[in-house]
């Protein structure tokens, strides 16, 4: 059960935030190999004022849709946090035009015992949902 934020600079339009939730949850599906139905992004736009960055980190200038996103899920090795880093580039990218410089993605990792919703089951062998196939 992934628990995804996307903070967006206020004025995007509905299809551009259900775009850049599809990039998001088709990355995941696909890397995390969560079930298709397994989607709770929240999408909070905030007033220009309210985001404070400078216009160059990292080396890097940044545009005013930089987008932060935070993950929250359960424990992963690194190789597949950064396969998801790149799908999740590669999808945005693909259906919201959204370029790489300006996705900054932080995710959080919990133990599986600090996730609850009615009717999800958990595989004790696993520790994730008895829906994913994760060995």
């Amino acid at each position: 059960m992934p628990l995804v934020n996307i903070y967006l600079r206020e004025g995007t339009t509905p299809e551009y935030r259900r775009n850049v939730s599809l990039g998001i949850h088709r990355s995941m599906v696909d890397v995390l190999k969560i079930p298709q139905d397994d989607q709770f992004h929240l999408i909070h736009e905030l007033k220009p004022e309210n985001v404070q960055t400078q216009p160059v980190f990292f080396g890097i200038r940044r545009g005013d849709r930089t987008m932060f996103i935070q993950l929250f899920f359960n424990d992963r090795d690194p190789q597949q946090k950064a396969e998801l880093f790149a799908a999740i580039r590669g999808n945005l990218r693909l259906y919201a035009d959204v370029p790489e410089e300006d996705i900054l993605l932080c995710a959080v990792e919990t133990n599986s015992e600090n996730w609850w919703a009615a009717g999800r089951t958990v595989n004790p062998r696993t520790g994730y949902d008895e829906r994913m196939d994760i060995d």
